[in-house]
């Protein structure tokens, strides 16, 4: 079974996504944060990974993807559920 994990992402205003949408994170270089896209545009970045660990993130990589599962667009706030790559589950990760 593949371990699976969920973020918290930080919507930078109130965007209308939902559920099931696409998302797409990259990791900015300049300023070490993790990037949440949807449909091309940028729209907030990871505050967190329930229950994991930023090493545990950085593990999923500088490029990945994820699928919403809920989103509070009155706190700025969407959860994205995203799958660790198998080399973090062969490390003992998941």
């Amino acid at each position: 079974m593949d371990k699976k994990w969920k973020l918290s992402v930080l919507m930078a205003g109130k965007y209308d996504i939902v559920k099931g949408a696409r998302i797409g994170f990259h990791l900015d270089a300049e300023t070490d944060l993790y990037i949440a896209s949807c449909g091309r545009k940028d729209f907030g970045i990871v505050k967190s990974i329930n229950g994991g660990s930023r090493e545990d993130l950085r593990m999923l990589g500088t490029n990945f993807g994820g699928i919403v599962v809920r989103t509070d667009p009155d706190q700025y706030l969407a959860e994205v559920m995203v799958k660790a790559h198998k080399r973090a589950v062969q490390k003992g990760v998941a």
